[in-house]
């Protein structure tokens, strides 16, 4: 079964790219957002196993997506992939339950990686 994910990119450069990657390597996109606000509601409905959140956003910031769902019952796999690789941003991810901090110039294919980790046989449940 394919992994679902949501993105939360405000590029819509980056947000086709990645979606074509994440879609060859098997995982199904299963929606994308620029804006903090709709990204919460969204992954609260569409409960992704996996969110992929860059820190600034068209309208609110990564931190708001990643506050809301470590504020939730609902632990999705969360990933930054960002160009703000800052310590300090580093670390308020991290006590946000990240598990990956990445940086979008060089590691792309590391995000694809994480997602495919979360692959699982077909009838397995998640």
């Amino acid at each position: 079964m394919a992994a679902t994910v949501y993105l939360v990119e405000d590029s819509k450069i980056i947000r086709r790219l990645l979606t074509e990657a994440l879609e060859e390597s098997g995982a199904e996109v299963v929606g994308c957002t620029d804006s903090a606000h709709a990204a919460i509601e969204a992954i609260a409905l569409q409960r992704p196993d996996a969110v992929i959140v860059d820190v600034m956003l068209r309208e609110g910031s990564g931190f708001d997506v990643l506050r809301a769902l470590s504020e939730g019952s609902f632990t999705p796999l969360r990933i930054v992939l960002t160009n703000y690789t800052a310590v300090p941003f580093r670390r308020a991810a991290k006590v946000l339950g990240v598990e990956h901090f990445l940086d979008k110039a060089t590691q792309i294919g590391q995000v694809i990686a994480a997602v495919a980790s979360l692959r699982r046989p077909n009838g397995a449940s998640a």
